[in-house]
């Protein structure tokens, strides 16, 4: 759903969808809150996503152009919040977009739930050099001869990224090809004039997760470190190969890693209003997204997180006939599986077991293993749970090879 948000001289458009905990998205230079397609996808309906197209940007329109700072944004930002009553929600900002939820959340903690900066810089004013060339050259040039002599040969991706998707090359240039190039240049120059918030990274007084890419050349991987490692109590999560174009390069992970905080500070806010306390069911619990190796069966993770679990996971997983998925192991769980209803063959490492109800198995961490239904009349229905970790990221997956029998 796409409406706007009068703010001063701007028209400012936003897009809103799903239900459940409110993420309010913040694209970066020149981009829109299409950058968030991805993300949006693999997040799905369990969220209420509020998309903002920033002043300057997108189908955002002006009836006069002022200044484009820090300060214009946030208050921008903040003008939409009050507007749409979202009373605290996790701003999840990339790039521009980080540093904005950055400033807002500075400036007005009590109005923000927490913070995802993604691909983000403490201190705009680092990427002056590049920001002032590209907008003297755009000046000179136009905004296509400039993408299309300089921006796609160095675009914002990883090498591998590319190589496994070369379509978001194309999605990008075309979302930066959309801009006016008078609002492009208004967007360079405000990024490299951009007031420092290095000093200020103490203050932040919300919960926060640091998403970077390892490969990103833009704002560096380093930065991306040293802001988490300056904001109280931060988390990181580093994606190794990907570069600073996040939200294409790795929406699932970066969604996932967005739903594991959001759920997080859910759990504390129960824990703190003392309504944590609850029968867990997994007919209740929400399924798994379509997505990735386990995306073809019923996984309804129950405890983990969002329950304000930090050493232990646990949920049910729904197997028909026939069905398995990829082997794999845990470098950082163990794991134990109970079968309630059905038959299957459990691998552990180079043995092949036969289980039915009641039976269970341990799996050490870093051992291989898989499970296959097996039996006709009913689906397989498992629990399992890890041992010192709350999440997948936590406990860590890596696939294996069928016939891999043991990790060193």
């Amino acid at each position: 759903m796409g409406e706007h948000v009068v703010v001063g001289s701007a028209d400012i458009h936003v897009e809103i969808s799903g239900s459940g905990p409110p993420v309010v998205l913040i694209h970066g230079l020149g981009l829109r809150g299409a950058l968030w397609n991805r993300v949006r996808a693999a997040l799905g309906d369990r969220h209420l996503q509020v998309r903002i197209d920033l002043r300057g940007a997108g189908a955002s329109r002006e009836t006069e152009r002022e200044p484009l700072t820090l300060e214009r944004w946030s208050d921008d930002l903040g003008e939409v919040l009050r507007s749409l009553g979202l009373g605290r929600p996790v701003l999840v900002g990339h790039s521009l977009g980080a540093s904005i939820a950055l400033k807002h959340a500075l400036d007005h903690p009590d109005r923000v739930g927490g913070l995802v900066l993604i691909g983000g810089e403490a201190d705009l004013g680092n990427l002056a050099p590049r920001m002032t060339l590209s907008a003297e050259r755009i000046e000179s040039l136009g905004m296509q001869a400039w993408v299309d002599e300089h921006w796609s040969k160095n675009p914002p991706f990883s090498e591998s990224s590319l190589a496994s998707d070369p379509s978001m090359l194309d999605e990008y240039r075309a979302l930066l090809l959309e801009n006016d190039p008078v609002d492009y240049v208004r967007q360079c120059r405000a990024i490299a004039t951009a007031e420092p918030l290095s000093g200020r990274l103490g203050e932040v007084a919300v919960p926060t997760l640091v998403i970077v890419g390892g490969r990103d050349d833009r704002t560096l991987p380093e930065h991306g470190r040293a802001l988490a490692y300056a904001i109280p109590g931060a988390e990181v999560v580093e994606l190794a190969d990907a570069g600073h174009s996040i939200p294409l390069e790795a929406p699932v992970e970066t969604a996932r890693a967005i739903a594991a905080f959001v759920a997080e500070i859910e759990a504390r806010q129960a824990a703190e209003n003392g309504d944590g306390a609850r029968v867990l069911r997994g007919d209740t619990t929400p399924r798994n997204a379509t997505e990735g190796p386990f995306g073809h069966l019923d996984v309804r993770w129950i405890v983990g997180p969002a329950n304000g679990a930090s050493l232990i996971s646990f949920g049910q997983s729904t197997y028909p006939h026939g069905a398995t998925h990829e082997n794999h192991h845990h470098p950082a769980a163990e794991e134990v599986v109970i079968v309630v209803s059905g038959r299957g063959t459990q691998i552990v490492g180079p043995v092949a077991l036969d289980v039915g109800p009641g039976d269970v198995c341990f799996i050490p961490r870093r051992t291989p293993h898989r499970i296959t239904g097996t039996s006709e009349d009913e689906p397989l229905v498992i629990l399992w749970a890890f041992g010192g970790a709350s999440s997948m990221e936590d406990a860590g997956y890596v696939p294996l090879p069928d016939d891999t029998k043991e990790v060193t």
